[in-house]
């Protein structure tokens, strides 16, 4: 698995597989995360440290529990064509 910078994380063409796109989906999730809160920083502005931490935390919450569904379903015996619906639908980049 590669991660870019901003978050993001795809799988290899030739290695991908059900618990690699599961992590990618795990990874996209947590970036859309990361900059929607960056998105909304001046709403966010007058939270205190400890608000802030809490937001973050439930926000990272949510989005485990919203990964869990397919890191449960995704396993190796996943066909290569569902694996490129999720990939694309979800814009998983490919190497």
């Amino acid at each position: 698995m590669h991660h870019f910078s901003n978050g993001t994380a795809f799988a290899s063409a030739l290695r991908m597989s059900g618990t690699t796109v599961s992590k990618a989906l795990q990874y996209r999730f947590d970036a859309i995360r990361l900059a929607e809160i960056e998105r909304l920083e001046k709403k966010l502005r007058g939270l205190t440290e400890d608000q802030r931490r809490s937001v973050e935390a439930i926000t990272a919450d949510v989005i485990h529990a919203i990964a869990r569904v397919p890191r449960r379903a995704l396993n190796d015996d996943i066909p290569t064509p569902t694996l490129e619906a999720l990939v694309h639908l979800f814009e998983l980049p490919l190497s």
